[in-house]
């Protein structure tokens, strides 16, 4: 059994990788990623594999752990290449370790296609990868939540409350006004990268990965015409970057 894991800002989440199949995703705070929570969970792991975007004491903690048990241990971080994969940045390492391992498994899953990627998280961040594997460059946008906190936060007269329903439609109130201005911000985001990235190839597939890509996969299909591309190659895949992950295996 090998272990993937994806050590967020708040939240690890992890998968079991056997016979070549992912299982399903785990998640938990950061705090309780301890010591006794390695041992109970991967004690029999053969592997295990990391990407860290956290504090490093973490993947120190899991490094030493694993080294007592006699576990191959391997943090990962963002290259020039991998594989067909090659990286758009002129300093391959300041791409964030998400982004990269996104991107690698994208070209794992639909490899020979040109495809964006929107990853609407923390932040919302959009990157391009060509049929060949070469990354096209991207873009960073504060998240939905983050969006909405810089108002709020920076604005003494504007009073809103998150709400739990995302909506394009022109609110009649404030909080209404805020949350669907912070979706309309993301959505017309991703729909002038679908442009840009239609200029310089034809775009393949799209694919949402990200705490907020399923809703926002919802409201892009519901706006996006057949034209552009086909609803069917717009999809949400929530275990992305652990298809990235497994390529180290």
């Amino acid at each position: 059994m090998i272990v993937l894991i994806d050590i967020g800002n708040s939240r690890t989440k992890y998968t079991q990788l056997v016979e070549g199949r992912l299982s399903a995703i785990a998640q938990l705070n950061n705090q309780d990623f301890t010591l006794a929570y390695f041992a109970k969970h991967f004690s029999h792991a053969s592997q295990v594999v990391v990407a860290n975007v956290a504090s490093s004491s973490l993947s120190s903690e899991l490094s030493t752990w694993c080294t007592e048990q006699n576990i191959s241990f391997r943090q990962v971080h963002s290259e020039q290449q991998k594989n067909a994969l090659q990286s758009a940045y002129q300093q391959p390492t300041t791409l964030g370790i998400d982004r990269w391992l996104a991107l690698l498994g994208t070209i794992h899953l639909y490899p020979n296609e040109n495809v964006l990627i929107i990853d609407a998280g923390t932040a919302t961040t959009i990157d391009l990868v060509a049929g060949s594997g070469q990354h096209q460059g991207g873009w960073i946008l504060a998240g939905i939540k983050a969006l909405f906190n810089s108002i709020v936060s920076n604005s003494t007269l504007v009073h809103a409350k998150s709400t739990a329903v995302p909506s394009l439609a022109f609110g009649s109130n404030t909080s209404d006004n805020v949350n669907n201005a912070c979706w309309a911000a993301t959505l017309g985001m991703v729909e002038q990268a679908i442009s840009q990235a239609q200029q310089l190839s034809d775009l393949d597939r799209i694919i949402l990965t990200g705490g907020d890509g399923k809703v926002l996969t919802t409201l892009l299909l519901a706006q996006t015409s057949e034209k552009i591309i086909a609803v069917e190659n717009i999809q949400f895949i929530d275990n992305l970057i652990f298809y990235g992950l497994q390529e180290y295996c």
